[in-house]
């Protein structure tokens, strides 16, 4: 993941936060113009500003760092179904999954 999609993906989780980049940034105890910043690429976001602003959003960091941030929630209840089912009924999917 390279810093660009980084910095997308901090706007994707402010949004999904409802929060605007001015409240985020006071709420993260940094001046408004903080997160703008952060979004376009002007200043550099450390680990801890990363960690903090995914916490103050609510926001998974194993969700953040995940190859689909947009369908985690999904890949992750289908990941738990899968791994209730059976081995019998998991071979039986596979076989479905590989004919389709």
């Amino acid at each position: 993941m390279d810093i660009k999609e980084i910095l997308t993906r901090v706007g994707y989780v402010r949004n999904t936060a409802n929060l605007s980049a001015r409240k985020l940034s006071e709420l993260i105890g940094k001046s408004p113009q903080y997160i703008a910043q952060i979004e376009s690429g002007r200043i550099v976001l450390t680990v801890e500003k990363l960690i903090q602003i995914l916490e103050v959003c609510n926001f998974p960091i194993e969700r953040f760092f995940s190859a689909n941030i947009y369908d985690y929630n999904v890949d992750k209840e289908l990941e738990n179904l899968i791994q209730s089912l059976p081995a019998s009924k998991k071979k039986n999917l596979i076989e479905f999954i590989k004919n389709k």
